[in-house]
């Protein structure tokens, strides 16, 4: 790993890059962080695996996939968790993030405003409770699997962050084992660090 070049390539905004970047930061491993507005994508696809971001090369070799890379990311810097039974409750963790990511960025794009308003609700009252209330059963007392931190708590950090901003959710209140895991996350002085100099964008 050392001396190995990394460059992440995505939009200028948070999306299905924000972990693969706050694991970099959290791991201290320095990455160039390549992003690009909507008018330079139409340059940048036509090299880009599957025509689709993210994508991350290492030393020029290009990997695409979100959760391959954040995999990919997570277990070189130690941050996948220490057993296989940990590994595997951390990625079961992840995917149960992925769906309600799924149903969040299909309402972003419905152009439709009752659909897109009844899409916004649906996340609110049925899939976030459900969800949010799995993952608040299963996380531990400091951290969401084993005593320090990993790619999940990154991701519910950014997920919980995007769900308020977003306003699909006014709180989290009812889930504080996860409100704990997103302060400890950013409370981190390499992610915090990073926190104060994020572009700030709609997701």
């Amino acid at each position: 790993m050392p001396g190995t070049k990394y460059k992440l390539l995505y939009f200028n905004n948070q999306g299905r890059a924000e972990t693969s970047r706050l694991l970099f930061f959290a791991a201290g491993v320095e990455f160039e962080d390549f992003r690009f507005s909507q008018e330079k994508w139409l340059t940048v696809k036509p090299n880009m695996p599957l025509g689709q971001v993210p994508v991350l090369e290492v030393d020029g070799k290009q990997l695409c996939q979100s959760y391959a890379i954040t995999r990919y990311l997570a277990n070189i810097f130690g941050l996948a968790g220490k057993s296989d039974w940990d590994k595997a409750n951390i990625d079961a963790g992840c995917e149960v993030i992925s769906d309600i990511l799924k149903e969040t960025y299909e309402m972003l794009f419905e152009k439709d405003d009752v659909k897109k308003a009844e899409m916004k609700r649906k996340l609110a009252d049925e899939t976030c409770p459900k969800l949010l209330s799995f993952l608040e059963k299963n996380a531990g007392s400091q951290w969401y699997i084993g005593n320090s931190m990993t790619v999940v708590d990154l991701t519910i950090s950014g997920l919980i962050s995007n769900l308020i901003k977003m306003k699909i959710l006014s709180t989290v209140d009812n889930y504080p084992k996860l409100k704990a895991i997103q302060s400890r996350v950013e409370a981190d002085p390499k992610i915090s660090k990073y926190l104060t100099k994020r572009p700030d964008t709609k997701m």
